[in-house]
């Protein structure tokens, strides 16, 4: 396969699935990245190679549409330089909450603190009024016992 043939193959995936503006977009920055990469030296079949194929390229793109693309430029937002391969669209969530990293570890960090203090406030409103009926219940109780 050429490089004709590898766009061709992703403008057909894309068609009809996404905006035309969008799919234009994915398929020029992988028409770019291509080009960058032969002007690096390295051939037309080695990037291809690495690539893979663009019908798992295209319903990458489609499963993940908006994640990866700058909505106001209908662009790819980050390029690089081409001389990374490009970057393969993950779910945000799942790059905010990868463990793995400190950010992740943060988030999680952050989340269980602000339910232990939200749970803290909570017990902390709610529990002077228990403590009051029972208090009240306790005197009425005694009441009701020694008036009979």
């Amino acid at each position: 396969m050429n490089r004709q043939e590898f766009l061709e193959i992703l403008r057909s995936q894309l068609a009809g699935h996404m905006q035309e503006g969008k799919a234009a977009a994915h398929v020029r920055y992988y028409e770019d990245y291509i080009q960058s990469q032969v002007r690096g030296g390295r051939t037309e079949q080695e990037v291809l190679d690495q690539l893979g194929d663009p019908r798992l390229i295209a319903k990458t793109l489609i499963d993940t549409e908006g994640d990866t693309v700058d909505e106001e430029y209908g662009a790819y937002s980050s390029c690089g330089s081409g001389l990374e391969p490009p970057p393969q669209p993950e779910k945000r969530w799942k790059k905010v909450l990868d463990l793995s990293t400190w950010s992740g570890k943060l988030v999680v960090i952050v989340a269980a603190a602000v339910a232990i203090i939200l749970l803290l406030i909570i017990i902390g409103a709610v529990l002077p009024f228990f403590i009051i009926l029972i208090i009240i219940l306790s005197v009425i109780s005694w009441f009701t016992k020694r008036s009979h």
